[in-house]
């Protein structure tokens, strides 16, 4: 009973950072109406970036952390406002998924070069040797990270986007794009906000799953690709959807790998991902928007 209690409370922690970074994902979707194919790319960058600031150039976590979420933040600005807006609106969106596969593609070819395809196992905010039984779990310091950040995020994105100015915008062009432009929304501005929190957010999953996994560039852009089980299961639309997905992934693999291979644990996602597309295609939010498209 307590192995499958610890089961449990390993899927949740690490599905909660699916579900950050789906949030990320659903953010540019919404925003847009399109999907990032680089979203692991990014993951990877944050990650990596945060290693070299703590591990090579010897700063403290903390600073260190600060330094990541700030530059990835202005990474999705740049790359919204001089790789994706000369591209949006097109008619064509081969050219947008063409764009943002060739990010992908870069990204992890540069981090795989500057790092060697190696692991590092980076630093964390709560020792190692942190370990504390309670109410029959067993937390670790990666329990504690996780389980803070999740909910942290989820608070965040709830006062962002019901109190702040900028949020109830984001909001509003979400709900209707023509309504939005009608009404002087900055379009421009919501878009380049839309990309740079999802890219901070993704920051902040890869540095968390680097913590776990170590990181390495095909490891987290295989996290990036789960993100599509993640958002089909709990509805492209749907935040608590995507949070309540990404528990459900994370709850499948950590309590498949104890009993199958690696290779089997890294395909029962995309096995959910085919059953889910055939059989409840808007996910469990009931989605009608994704089934349309």
């Amino acid at each position: 009973m307590e192995f499958l209690l610890q089961l449990s409370l390993d899927g949740v922690s690490l599905g909660l950072l699916y579900g950050i970074s789906a949030i990320g994902f659903i953010l540019i979707y919404r925003s847009s109406g399109l999907l990032n194919f680089a979203h692991g790319g990014m993951i990877g960058f944050g990650a990596f970036l945060f290693f070299a600031l703590s591990a090579w150039a010897n700063w403290p976590v903390i600073i260190a952390f600060a330094v990541t979420l700030v530059c990835s933040f202005g990474l999705g600005l740049i790359l919204e406002k001089w790789i994706i807006r000369p591209v949006f609106g097109r008619e064509n969106l081969i050219h947008y998924i063409l764009i943002t596969l060739g990010l992908a593609l870069m990204l992890k070819s540069v981090l795989s070069f500057v790092f060697e395809k190696s692991y590092h196992h980076l630093p964390v905010f709560v020792p190692h040797a942190f370990s504390r039984g309670w109410f029959g779990f067993q937390f670790t310091s990666f329990h504690i990270i996780a389980l803070t950040a999740g909910i942290g995020v989820l608070l965040l994105y709830r006062f962002y986007f019901a109190f702040s100015p900028q949020g109830i915008s984001m909001r509003a062009f979400a709900e209707n794009r023509l309504t939005a432009r009608t009404l002087g929304i900055p379009v421009k501005r919501i878009l380049a906000m839309s990309w740079a929190i999802s890219a901070l957010l993704c920051a902040l999953t890869g540095i968390l799953l680097g913590m776990m996994n170590g990181p390495a560039a095909d490891s987290l852009s295989a996290a990036g690709l789960k993100i599509f089980p993640v958002i089909v299961l709990g509805g492209i639309n749907s935040i608590g959807g995507a949070v309540i997905g990404g528990i459900i992934i994370g709850l499948l693999e950590t309590f498949v790998g104890p009993y199958a291979s690696p290779q089997l644990q890294n395909l029962l996602p995309y096995m959910a991902l085919v059953l889910i597309i055939v059989i409840k295609p808007t996910g469990f939010s009931g989605d009608r928007d994704f089934k349309k498209r």
